[in-house]
Order: C-alpha cells, then sequence, then structure tokens
C-alpha cells in the first residue's frame, strides 16, 4: 500500500539531518518514493511503501518524533491523480 506521512516540524534543521541519515538503512518492509518539504522546512510531505500505516507511523516516531508531530494515512489508489508511476512490489498490492 501507499502511504502519505505529512510532517508539521518543530525543528527543520534537527528533522531534515535525520531524515537524511534515516532514509540511508530503510528497513526492508518500507520503501520511500518521495520526499516534499516546504520551503521553510517547517513542514513536509512524504510518499512511502508499506504493509500498514502503522509501520510508517512507528517508523516516524521512532526516528524523528522528536522534532515533528507525524500523522500517516493509506493513500486511495482508485481515487488519486496524479501519483507518481509507482510499481508497488507484490508485498504491497492493495
Amino acid at each position: 500500500m501507499l502511504v502519505i506521512a505529512h510532517h508539521n516540524i518543530n525543528d527543520p534543521e534537527g528533522f531534515w539531518a535525520a531524515a537524511k541519515d534515516v532514509t540511508m538503512n530503510l528497513p526492508g518492509n518500507l520503501k520511500l518514493h518521495g520526499v516534499y518539504p516546504a520551503q521553510d522546512g517547517k513542514t513536509g510531505t512524504c510518499l512511502w511503501e508499506a504493509d500498514s500505516v502503522q509501520e510508517v507511523q512507528q517508523f516516524l516516531d521512532k526516528n524523528a518524533g522528536k522534532y515533528a508531530k507525524n500523522f500517516c494515512y493509506e493513500v486511495n489508489l482508485e481515487k488519486s491523480i496524479g501519483l507518481p508511476d509507482v510499481h508497488l512490489t507484490e508485498d504491497h498490492a492493495v
């Protein structure tokens, strides 16, 4: 499944530094498709592929929770417009 993560960031410098480090070594069950930070770095949106929303939420809370409030939800693929060309692995297919 595809999961959106919205980040309301209280420490932009810390968050984006941690994000760079953490995304270099993702667990095998998570795949990051895109990172979309605001110009000021205080908000961001990421597109993930995972088995569940909870996996992404727990991963972000553990690794970036001290820098941001993270809100995750499953993407409704049927009603989405303009998704990047993402080929879901069989493990993550809906």
